[in-house]
Parts: structure tokens; sequence; C-alpha cells
């Protein structure tokens, strides 16, 4: 076992320093000594480390070591009734251990430089990170040849994605209810937030997971968060060359850096996030997975309706399964209000996960602040406490466009 690794440890970094010296052709001088080749945060002075990494260490620290006919039992030969989804760094299949222990399957062909990539990045990721948010990797198989395997604790509700869906879930007096309440919706925002809010906050360098969206947002027996994608995960601040932007799906709202490079932020999570966020407030599927530009024209038409003085004009925009009450439609107004926050144009205008996880857990409160200090906002120069609760005091942001 210990000789396939080797194998392919040799491959896996052959092609990174191809790639890379692919790369520095492309790049003046100037570009190869800020940009950085891994996701990680791996730049030009400490290349030498990464090529001598010890990855069967990391391998003891990732889960166990699954043979690959495990897996296939598992599958059952991979099976096209066992396909979840074709993702971007794999393909997802439902398996079952002899012990009839459910689990998730990604099978990773490394055809492409990129694939590789996104498999070491999420080996990377695991063997550095640790936090109830992230999805459980229970192990792994990398004995067949150029097909590799990530082993996953299976999520009984699957994703945001699926539990949006309308079902006709029937109760006993014959009533349609909704597949998800308002209740369990805010719980899963709280719980992303907390997600990000170690990525962001607890991890250094920063860390920016670069594909929030309801497919990647997975969600256990008791719709508690896990976040999956764990392969698009990379230092804030990492710079990547346009010519690979379309297969990584880069940030378009990144930061723009010489000679066609973008910068990833944690910015770029906020507004995805702000779109989750929006996604659970008017039910409407795919609003997270969508690019910029083709949700551009309807957050403007929405835009109008998320007014942080009158609360009603949002009940235009709220999801019609939605059974709320007064007090709930008052919760559901404040959630749109912080993602219209998150969805700022401006990278810099968005607020900190931090601080957007201090306004879910209490939006209510963040609310009735607000109405208490309404007069002193009506001066868009004014800051109310509404945005002190969301963005803390040390933030001390001026927003030259009204939210209103």
């Amino acid at each position: 076992m210990a000789r396939v690794y080797d194998n392919w440890e040799r491959l896996v970094w052959a092609t990174l320093r191809r790639e890379e010296l692919r790369l520095t052709a492309e790049r003046t001088p100037s570009d190869i000594s800020s940009s950085s080749s891994s996701p990680f945060g791996f730049n030009g002075a400490s290349y030498r480390q990464v090529l001598s990494f010890n990855f069967s260490s990391l391998l003891l620290v990732v889960g166990e070591a699954f043979e690959y006919n495990q897996i296939l039992c598992a599958t059952d030969y991979f099976n096209e009734s066992r396909l979840i989804k074709h993702g971007h760094s794999g393909s997802l299949y439902h398996g079952f251990l002899k012990d009839n222990t459910q689990i998730v399957v990604k099978r990773i062909c490394l055809s492409s430089f990129e694939k590789e990539l996104f498999l070491i990045s999420e080996l990377q990721a695991f063997g550095k990170l640790l936090h109830s948010r992230l999805v459980p990797l229970l192990g792994h198989c990398l004995e067949n040849g150029n097909d590799k395997f990530l082993v996953y604790k299976y999520m009984p509700n699957k994703d945001l994605s699926s539990s949006l869906l309308f079902k006709e879930i029937v109760s006993d007096d014959n009533s349609r209810l909704p597949s998800l309440d308002w209740i369990t919706r805010l719980k899963i925002a709280i719980g992303v937030a907390e997600g990000l809010c170690y990525l962001h906050h607890d991890c250094a360098p920063p860390l920016v997971h670069r594909d929030v969206q309801a497919s990647s947002i997975l969600l256990d027996d008791k719709f508690e968060v896990r976040l999956g994608s764990l392969s698009a995960v990379c230092a804030q601040g990492w710079n990547i060359h346009h010519s690979r932007i379309s297969k990584l799906q880069l940030p378009k709202t990144s930061k723009q850096g010489t000679s066609g490079t973008l910068s990833v932020t944690c910015a770029y999570d906020v507004y995805c996030f702000g779109k989750v966020l929006l996604e659970l407030v008017t039910g409407k599927l795919g609003i997270s997975g969508s690019s910029h530009t083709a949700i551009k024209d309807w957050l403007a038409q929405i835009s109008p309706f998320i007014n942080i003085y009158e609360k009603d004009l949002v009940t235009r925009i709220v999801d019609p399964s939605l059974i709320i009450d007064e007090d709930l439609l008052e919760e559901v107004w404040a959630i749109a209000v912080v993602a219209k926050f998150c969805l700022n144009p401006k990278p810099s205008g968005r607020p900190l996960m931090r601080y957007i996880l201090k306004a879910l857990k209490n939006p209510l409160k963040a609310v009735r602040e607000e109405h208490t200090s309404s007069a002193r906002f009506r001066t868009i120069s004014t800051r109310s406490s509404w945005n002190a609760a969301l963005f803390g005091h040390q933030q001390a942001y001026k927003w030259k466009v009204g939210v209103a």
C-alpha cells in the first residue's frame, strides 16, 4: 500500500511542478513573486516545502484507508442508480458498508491538473480543519490507478437544494405542509454562518470556502448543517490565473490583481451567503447556485421589497409555502435585510461573518433596537443600532447608497 501512495505522490507533485512551470512562462517576474500555486497559500519561496510534503502522514489523520473492493461493493460497482450527482471535483455515489452504514463516495478521476488540485486541496482541508459544521470524512481509497475515492458520512436530509423542493407531505388532517418551516430555515442559516465563521475568523490564514450554495450545504437527520465542497477551499488572498477561472469557478466579485489574476477574499463567501439567505426567504430554487450576472436582474426586482423601514413589503417576496405569524414575519424581514447587506456590490462594504452570525442568532432583538432608534436612522449617514448589531461597533461602515 505504501508503494502505491509513493507512486501517486510522485505523479501528483510532478503534475504540480509541470503546471507551475507552465504558469510561470505566462507571467512576468513580479507576478511570480506574488502569486500562489497552492490553495493553501504555498508560493514560490515555499514551493520546495510543497514538493517535500509528506502525503502518507496526512492520510493517517484523514480517516480510514478503504480497499478498492470495499468501495465497489458499497456502491454496487458504481451502479447508475446509486449516483447522487456529478460535482465539479468528482461524482458522488450513495453506498452501504457491510454493517449497513450509509456512506457517500466521491469518485475522482485524475484526468486533469484541476482534479488533482481539487483532491490535494480537500485532503489538506480535512487534515488541517476540525469543526462540527464541516462534513465528516470517514476515509479514502487511493490504490486504484487514476481513480481516487473519498468516503464521507451520509447526510439523511441530503442538501439544502433538495430540502427546499416542495414535497407534498400529508399530515393527519390531510393538509399539505411545506418541506422546511421557517424555524428550520433559520437554524440552517445559523449553521452555515457558524461554519463560515470558523473558516474566516478561526483559521490562520483565513480560509475562503468559494462554493457556498444550497447544493454544498448538507443536512443531517436533525437538519444540522455540514458544509461540503471543501475541495474549493483556499487561503484568502490566493491569486489564480484567468486561464483557469472557468474550471475553478472563481468569484467575479474578488479583487482584481495584476497581469490577469484574481485574489480570492472572504467577502465573496459573504456575497454567496447572502444569496443563500434569499433562497431561504423566497423559496426560489437555484438562486445561490446562479452566477452574479444571471441573478443581477432578479435581485434588482426584489430589492425594493426589502426595506428596513417597512417590514410588510417583504411579504411580496416570501416563499408562499411558508406558514408565518406576525413575530416570524419580523424575523423573515430581518433576515432579508441581512441578506441585502451581504449582497453589497462592493466587497469592502459587506459585513464580516462574525457580525452576521450575531445578528442571525437574535434578529428580533436587532430589529426591535432599530425601531427604538428609527428617528436617528432617517439620515443615511447616521448608523442605527441595527447596523451596530449587525456589523459591530468596530466596523465603521458608511452606507453611501440607502438600504431603503
